[in-house]
């Protein structure tokens, strides 16, 4: 196990990621020393795999989680709790809110919008998790603290408006996803190479959305477009969606090898 200096020595590269990770590291020790409940901001995708390696190093592991308010999640808190819960306590205990936006179901909302009049409230985007947009509206998972805020002071997006309810989490209306099912060949099973496939990219830009960090797998991201992809992985393409690798197929006389994926549009 490492201490809070090595480990930020070791993984913070800027002044932002350092605050970030003294923040994770001391709601862990307060955890640990105090024995109740601790929890971070809700965290990017980027952000959630340096606390993950951050924990992993801190040897936390047993008594952490990464929660969003629903399996799947994009956006999520940190979560460390004591010896006497286990992670479906830890779970119902968290500060999240669930926040119903209903709108006329003649207005046409996009994520965008629910995101930008939310932030023309001055609140931070830390405060707010996944917008999960529907028909009838869009459910809006938020901090508790902010919660009371939210339901007295959003009531339109652009110039629709909206009004709010409060929810129980467990009601949550998740976004309808189209699956799109294919299948194709690669050369190889390089990162570069599958999300070139399957989001119908060039493969030259398949790599630059990868140096920049614009391509996860499994939530976390990656920068090495020769990264090796195993059947099961779940890749997302930042603005283009997200995809799972269903399975590896025989090869061709050329040695092309054929995989089978779906893709959430």
């Amino acid at each position: 196990m490492k201490t809070k200096h090595e480990i930020l020595t070791a993984l913070a590269h800027s002044g932002e990621e350092k605050i970030l990770l003294a923040s994770l590291l001391d709601k862990e020790q307060t955890c640990e020393t105090r024995g109740y409940a601790t929890s971070t901001r809700f965290l990017s995708m980027s952000e959630r795999a340096l606390c993950t390696e951050a924990v992993h190093q801190t040897g936390a592991t047993g008594h952490a989680l990464f929660w969003g308010g629903y399996e799947d999640a994009e956006r999520g808190i940190y979560l460390f709790y004591p010896d006497y819960m286990d992670e479906e306590s830890a779970r119902l205990s968290a500060p999240l809110a669930l926040l119903r936006a209903h709108k006329s179901r003649s207005d046409t909302l996009t994520h965008r919008d629910y995101l930008g009049a939310l932030m023309g409230l001055q609140i931070d985007r830390s405060v707010v998790g996944d917008i999960l947009v529907h028909d009838e509206g869009a459910d809006i998972i938020v901090l508790e603290d902010v919660a009371e805020f939210i339901l007295m002071n959003f009531g339109k997006a652009g110039r629709k408006n909206l009004s709010l309810t409060r929810e129980e989490l467990s009601d949550l209306r998740q976004a309808v996803t189209e699956e799109k099912r294919g299948t194709g060949s690669v050369a190889s099973p390089r990162l570069d190479s599958i999300a070139s496939l399957i989001f119908g990219l060039p493969r030259k830009d398949a790599q630059a959305r990868i140096e920049k960090g614009l391509v996860f797998v499994n939530n976390a991201p990656c920068l090495k477009p020769e990264r090796q992809i195993a059947e099961g992985d779940r890749i997302t393409v930042r603005g283009l969606g997200r995809a799972r690798v269903e399975s590896f197929g025989g090869t061709s006389r050329k040695g092309r090898i054929f995989l089978d994926f779906v893709r959430n549009m």
